[in-house]
This record gives C-alpha cells, structure tokens and sequence, in this order.
C-alpha cells in the first residue's frame, strides 16, 4: 500500500463518490477530506437529534469505495419511506449513528464501517466541529445553513463558515501534507468543495502541500450556486478562496451538449477562457451518458491515472 501512489480527494459526498467509483479498482493508496455542513434530510435531522457529524456525504464514499456483496452496498444506500419517524432515513446513516454510538467517535465509527465494507480508503472529516454555512447573497439575503441557501436562487455573493475558524482535523492536515496528489472535486462548488477551504488550516495545508494539485470542474451548472457560470468561473471562484492557490492541472469536460429532461435549470459548463497560469488544462469528453449532468467514473479515473503517469 505505501508503495502505491497516494490520491486525496477533496469535496463532498456526490463528487467524492464519482471519482472514488472510477478509482477504487486502480492501484491507488486513496483518502477523502469531506466537508461537514451538510443540514438536509436525514444528515441534517441526525445532526439535531444527535450531535453527529452529517452522515450522508461519508456514507456516499463509503459506498463508492466498497468492495463488498452488492446487496451490502444497497442496503447501506437504503431509504426508508412511510409515514413513521424512520421515513427519509437511510439505513447507512443509522449504521454510522449507531457505529458512534459504540464506538465514542465519529472517527472510530468511519474506520469501523471502512471495515466492514471492506473499503478501499479512508475517509476524513476536514474538522470535527460542528459548522454551519452562512452566505450573503446577490439580493442581499443573508442566509444560515446549507439546505437554505440552496434553495436561494439570486446566487452566492460571500461564504462563510458559522463559527468563522473551527479548529481542522489533524489527522486531515496530516493526510493532505503526505499525499502525491489532490484531487479537488467534482461537486458542488460552494457547498461542497470552498466549505473545505474555509477551515483556514485545511486551506494553508493544501497550499503548502507538495502534492500535485487536480482541480475538476463540474459538467454542468447548478441553480443557485453557479448558475451562468463557465470552467473559468468556477476556477476564479475556487482561486478567491483558497488565497490563489497554484493548481498543477485543471480537468474540464469538452463534451457540450443538450443535458435532458434530467436537468432542466442546468446547462453544460462552457470552457470558458482558462488562463494557462492557473494549471494545465486538459479537455475531455468525461460525460456520463446515462446520467448527463455527471461525471463518468470511468473516464474521469483514466485522466486521473494519465497524469499520475506522467
């Protein structure tokens, strides 16, 4: 394992999920640094009730990272419906609650499920505080908690945590300092991968990291968030707040096309005017074609692997 090629992904549940799909089967040491200010659904309702750490975006990788019996895996991603107080529930985010409940820690509960998934990797909450988003929006709104600003549509004018500096995990820090590789992304940029940033050690980290340095952009845009936005918007945003962060390459889907019935306030992410300062850029076709809004696995982990070929 320490002879393999160290790879951390940074993001959320969904993103992180994509890529970990495509690279679990590659000969890869694999970690994730996963943002923890999800307030939503189940997480969201786990996170009241209990004092846990959102659930659903780790429970996604874990998933993704499996190398078990697939009805294991199904189970995990289980919802419950009904009408009872179980009903929204996944049965994977009970598993993690309960997992804390025994062990102590938040921690412990993902190294334990890691095992009994037989997970490939592992995966690293960026701060063990519990934080909030708070954003100043373009029509003026400040807005508190992520499930709400998502539902504001005018765009994200400023970000910020609540509390503004929880103190970061150690055990990310010294994950991101040791690793080959960053892979930044795919997800939603300012809910998913800038909450990362946020946490001012975690940033100052992967600034000072020798580890080449990925950004992938999203395949299409996200209401709300980036709407109207093209590649070189969402790497000027990523820029503002990570203090200019020197990106090694920056991975953009060239397949531009019509998104279907699946994403009707979505359009495909234009390419944009990428300055070559910024990273290398490299252009693909990395559409899923089953689910067009969304990375293919698959092609995504193959550029992966071609640059750490280099």
């Amino acid at each position: 394992m320490n002879n393999m090629p160290k790879v951390t992904g940074i993001g959320g549940g969904t993103g992180l999920s994509t890529l970990f799909r495509g690279l679990r089967n590659k000969d890869l040491d694999i970690s994730g640094i996963i943002s923890v200010t999800d307030d939503g659904g189940s997480s969201g309702r786990l996170r009241e009730g209990f004092g846990i750490l959102p659930p659903g975006d780790f429970r996604n990788c874990l998933v993704a990272l499996s190398d078990t019996e697939p009805i294991l895996q199904k189970l995990f991603q289980h919802r419950f419906e009904g009408n009872d107080p179980l009903s929204g529930h996944s049965f994977g985010n009970l598993f993690i609650l309960a997992m804390e409940e025994i062990t102590g820690s938040f921690e412990d509960a993902l190294e334990e499920s890691c095992k009994i998934l037989n997970v490939k990797g592992k995966l690293i909450p960026s701060t063990l505080a519990q934080i909030n988003l708070s954003a100043e929006m373009k029509d003026g709104a400040i807005i508190n908690g992520e499930s709400n600003i998502q539902k504001n549509s005018s765009g994200i004018n400023k970000l910020n945590l609540n509390p503004i500096s929880p103190v970061p995990n150690q055990k990310a820090k010294d994950e991101i300092l040791n690793t080959d590789y960053i892979v930044i992304g795919p997800g939603s940029l300012f809910t998913s991968i800038i909450p990362n940033f946020l946490v001012p050690e975690i940033s100052d980290s992967i600034k000072m990291s020798s580890a080449k340095k990925i950004y992938v952009c999203n395949i299409a845009t996200q209401l709300g968030e980036t709407t109207g936005f093209d590649a070189c918007d969402h790497v000027k945003t990523l820029l503002d707040y990570s203090d200019n962060l020197k990106l090694d390459y920056i991975i953009v889907n060239n397949n531009i096309g019509n998104l279907g019935e699946g994403f009707p306030t979505s359009k495909c992410v234009e390419i944009g005017n990428l300055k070559e300062e910024w990273g290398e850029v490299i252009l693909e076709d990395l559409m899923n074609t089953g689910f067009k809004g969304h990375h293919d696995s698959d092609k995504l982990s193959n550029v992966i692997i071609d640059i750490i070929n280099k």
